[in-house]
């Protein structure tokens, strides 16, 4: 059975609906309607976890540091011992000869996770960090 679908009007700025179309064309959706609910999608997504922060929350953090800042990776290994009943998995890559990316797949309560990613974003030597709540 399929899924019951509700067409719902949007009034928009002209340069945001071409925005969309180039995304739509860009990315090979089949239409408009089907590239703004995965945007809908990801912007409750977000808003779930700003609401519901005290419960259990998963995702994803993405780092972008410079490996050779004073002391990043012992403060970093440092970070992820003191939470590590938050902390599922890690992925470390090397970009090139300075940077690196790291992935930190959480799980936990959320203020847990939060404090987490404002900690990391304090670091010296932290050029990116992006939470991705799923």
């Amino acid at each position: 059975m399929a899924k019951r679908v509700e067409r719902v009007s949007l009034t928009l700025p002209h340069d945001l609906v071409a925005d969309l179309d180039a995304v739509v064309d860009e990315r090979e959706y089949s239409s408009r309607s089907k590239a703004v609910r995965d945007a809908l999608r990801a912007f409750l997504t977000e808003h779930d976890w700003e609401q519901n922060a005290a419960e259990t929350q998963r995702g994803s953090i993405a780092l972008v540091y410079d490996h050779e800042a004073t002391g990043i990776n012992d403060r970093l290994l440092e970070i992820q011992h003191d939470v590590a009943g938050v902390i599922v998995a890690t992925q470390h890559v090397h970009f090139d000869a300075h940077r690196c990316l790291e992935t930190v797949i959480v799980e936990g309560p959320g203020e847990e996770i939060r404090d987490l990613v404002s900690t990391l974003s304090s670091l010296d030597g932290m050029k990116h960090v992006q939470f991705t709540p799923v």
